[in-house]
């Protein structure tokens, strides 16, 4: 019985990455992204020093505690606190057109579920921030 030749054919090299970086280089040519981040880099000793001046040790603080506060969000507690938001304005928007309603239809409005579910909400975050504000570190 005859063996199995050992030789296998060379493959040819990848050249799916060096494809895909020159695909890539086209399109920020093409869209003139490459000039602006070439303008930046050439120019990133100046945008620096107009960054640091704007900068100072108590913004880059404020901003950190702000985006910590936001990491912390749930996407979809976000999507109906924006939701929601969305709604206050074009509902605040026509009721600012229309007559002014009187103190029982105000009143009336408290047996809406949505509007005690709303005041409540509203409460709750103005008791949470204000007992942060109490808590100095």
């Amino acid at each position: 019985m005859a063996r199995p030749l050992g030789y296998l054919p060379p493959t040819p090299p990848d050249t799916a990455a060096t494809d895909e970086l020159d695909d890539l280089v086209a399109a920020l040519h093409e869209s003139g992204l490459l000039r602006a981040l070439t303008g930046g880099v050439r120019s990133y000793p100046q945008l620096l020093g107009t960054l640091l001046d704007v900068l100072d040790a108590r913004t880059v603080r404020s901003v950190v505690a702000l985006t910590t506060a936001l990491r912390d969000l749930d996407p979809d507690q976000a999507e109906r606190l924006a939701t929601g938001l969305r709604r206050a304005r074009e509902d605040a928007a026509t009721a600012v057109e229309s007559k002014a309603e009187g103190p029982l239809a105000l009143f009336r409005r408290m047996r809406d579920p949505d509007t005690r579910r709303g005041i409540s909400a509203a409460l709750a975050a103005l008791a949470a921030v204000g007992g942060a504000m109490r808590d100095r570190p």
